[in-house]
């Protein structure tokens, strides 16, 4: 009975230790990062979050149907990105735990060395030996205490039978450099989880002088409105244009700003001018300048077959409206300045029960078409007046300050491991009989990394304690 458990252990081991080894694998770490940069890049090429419509006029219908299956419109927040973000941190910490036991011990052991033994001299990569012609007359160990202390501030001394082994290290720490870095990378991952679990990111469109309290958010095939916890009025909104005098009938917008005041409780409590880049803040909500444009406002005029009278009618884009007494209503699509050669005019749809909307032009000026056509009424294209808004992203993202906390400990990170590293250095005098007759420094060392900053200072030391007769 015990040897299938066996067996089974065995083989739940094996699998283990596949799956360990293949987490921790640098290859591993290489192709993922490889695989995010090249989705990074994807995602600044594909506008992320944007309405349907705007991405089905740019890739077509079919192109948008593969192109949503995949996520790519919110490839941030679909199942495969994180789930290619959970693999990072696996590997991350596969890593970090593979070395992370011996560099502790490296970093925290206790003070105590056994002193330089002949067997480390054969494997510590600086060795160097400077011998006395008269170590009677030389305080050796005096001398050796001395020399270390100009280059490291703490020291150590071990006494065995027959040597004095001085021992100095500094920048134990800077072996904490990896691991710090991949902290950071994991505390950045979590902030990013914590901004995309509890965030969110919407817009709102603000009329000149008007007030919103509510923002829509890009839901699948709909927008989805959310209240603020306050009102957010736009008081002005400016668009400046670059000054082209060889291309006057080019116009390129050079910038554009909003002034917007938060009201919470009735009480106006903040006033700032919001441009790109330079967004307002309040609540743990931001209002980043998008976009803008213009809201038009057409009058239509109603005249009834053999009827000199002309009712008019006002409406907004995308507003419908009845026709008086007509059993009939108008929905006002889009205004053009520009309709093919004939001038301004207006898209309209005209729908009647039992009937398939009819859509057409209304160009300013021309005949009443619709008359011509067998309807009881026609109409005409009286004007239209704008009214400038401006679009604000509205976005909260709770996780930005820890995603914060780990940039600065990534930064702190990246100084450890190439700012500094962990040298350690060996000063060996013999005592006793043996002082006299070799009357002989040892000198070893060794370093992580920095060998050219290391072999300075080894060198230094190897030269003050050449000249120490001479100073004699």
């Amino acid at each position: 009975m015990g040897e299938p458990k066996d067996k089974a252990s065995h083989k739940e081991k094996g699998i283990f230790s596949i799956l360990y080894d293949f987490f921790r694998s640098l290859k591993l770490t290489i192709f993922i990062l490889i695989l995010l940069a090249i989705l990074s890049i994807i995602g600044t090429l594909i506008a992320q979050n944007a309405a349907p419509e705007d991405y089905i006029r740019r890739y077509g219908a079919s192109l948008y149907e593969v192109l949503d299956f995949f996520s790519l419109f919110d490839m941030y927040h679909s199942w495969w990105f994180s789930a290619i973000l959970l693999f990072l941190v696996i590997n991350l910490i596969a890593c970090s735990l593979q070395r992370f036991p011996g560099v502790w011990n490296q970093v925290f052991r206790s003070a105590g060395s056994q002193g330089l033994e002949e067997s480390m001299l054969k494997t510590l990569p600086y060795v160097e030996k400077v011998r006395l012609s008269n170590p009677a007359k030389v305080n050796m160990e005096e001398v050796a205490g001395n020399s270390l202390k100009k280059a490291f501030k703490k020291q150590e001394r071990i006494e065995t039978e027959s040597t004095i082994t001085f021992f100095a290290e500094k920048g134990r720490f800077s072996r904490l450099g990896v691991y710090i870095t991949h902290l950071s990378l994991l505390i950045i991952l979590v902030g990013g989880i914590i901004g995309s679990l509890f965030g969110f990111k919407g817009f709102v469109n603000i009329l000149e002088g008007e007030t919103a309290d509510r923002f829509f958010v890009r839901g699948k095939n709909v927008n989805l409105p959310k209240a603020l916890p306050f009102s957010v009025r736009c008081d002005d909104f400016t668009v400046t244009f670059y000054d082209l005098k060889d291309r006057e009938e080019e116009r390129h917008v050079k910038e554009y700003t909003s002034l917007l005041t938060i009201i919470d409780n009735g009480k106006e409590v903040l006033k700032k001018t919001v441009e790109v880049n330079h967004p307002l803040h309040y609540k743990g909500l931001a209002f980043y300048q998008s976009s803008y444009g213009a809201l038009n406002r057409v009058t239509l005029g109603i005249q009834k077959k053999n009827k000199k009278e002309k009712t008019l009618l006002e409406a907004e884009e995308g507003d419908t409206i009845e026709v008086p007494e007509m059993n009939a209503f108008l929905r006002v699509l889009t205004y053009a300045p520009q309709v093919h050669t004939f001038g301004e005019g207006v898209q309209v749809a005209l729908l009647r029960p039992n009937q398939e909307p009819r859509v057409f032009w209304v160009i300013k000026g021309l005949p009443k078409m619709e008359q011509q056509s067998g309807e009881e009424f026609a109409i005409s294209f009286e004007g239209k007046t704008s009214r400038e808004y401006t679009g604000l992203q509205v976005t909260k993202d709770p996780g930005v300050w820890v995603v914060w906390v780990g940039c600065g400990l990534m930064i702190f990170g990246f100084i450890v491991s190439f700012f500094f590293s962990h040298q350690k250095v060996w000063v060996r005098i013999p005592k006793g009989p043996a002082k006299a007759s070799s009357g002989e420094f040892v000198l070893a060392g060794s370093t992580n990394k920095n060998r050219v900053g290391f072999e300075k200072t080894f060198q230094q030391l190897a030269r003050e304690l050449r000249s120490t007769e001479k100073g004699k």
